[in-house]
């Protein structure tokens, strides 16, 4: 803008020198268009510098709005790799609620293992002890079938001398045998009979 000012100044000059009386003065008008001559070198100067600062500054716009485009493409980039790492992140929190939630199921399990382990044991037990009982009555019912057995067989023998004899008033011998053969009996009944003890076991 100054260099159109100055070349405009500089054209009305030299048109008014030009227009000038021909017997004014040389040296005034020398001096008039040296000092008009310095300022549109200045002006010419400025310009150069101007141009120079303006190409300068073009270039330094040029560099800048590159390093601009560079930082949003890094922003971006930034942004896809905050965007993945939130969806890793919940991702992990999904897994770790899943692992706390199995955690807790096998827990359970363990504690339901540990007490069927537990009742299973015990079963056993008593299990064995409930065989050893029927073998032990079973042995004992099997005594008492072949006391019973031998009961028949001696009634089966019983005769009608032997019923006579026991009912014979003066020596009552065969009733005092016949007496302790009930009563052997009766001890190898009692021997042989669970007790209410063996039951309360």
């Amino acid at each position: 803008m100054k260099t159109k000012n100055y070349a405009l100044l500089l054209t009305i000059a030299v048109g008014c020198l030009l227009a000038a009386p021909v017997n004014a003065d040389d040296a005034r008008v020398k001096q008039m268009l040296q000092t008009l001559t310095g300022r549109l070198r200045a002006a010419e100067t400025e310009r150069n510098t101007l141009l120079s600062d303006k190409a300068q500054l073009e270039q330094e716009k040029k560099t800048l709005t590159g390093k601009v485009d560079a930082l949003n493409k890094q922003v971006a980039e930034d942004k896809a790799k905050l965007d993945t790492l939130d969806e890793k992140q919940k991702e992990l929190d999904e897994t770790k609620e899943s692992l706390a939630k199995w955690t807790a199921a096998y827990e359970q399990i363990q504690t339901a293992a540990r007490k069927s382990d537990a009742e299973r044991s015990k079963l056993a037990s008593e299990s064995i002890l409930l065989k050893h009982r029927v073998d032990d009555r079973e042995r004992k019912n099997l005594e008492l079938f072949k006391t019973a057995n031998e009961i028949l067989t001696r009634y089966e023998k019983f005769g009608l001398g032997e019923a006579l004899s026991a009912k014979e008033p003066f020596t009552g011998i065969t009733r005092v045998k016949l007496e302790n053969q009930v009563q052997d009996y009766q001890d190898k009944i009692a021997d042989e009979r669970v007790k209410p003890e063996e039951k309360k076991k």
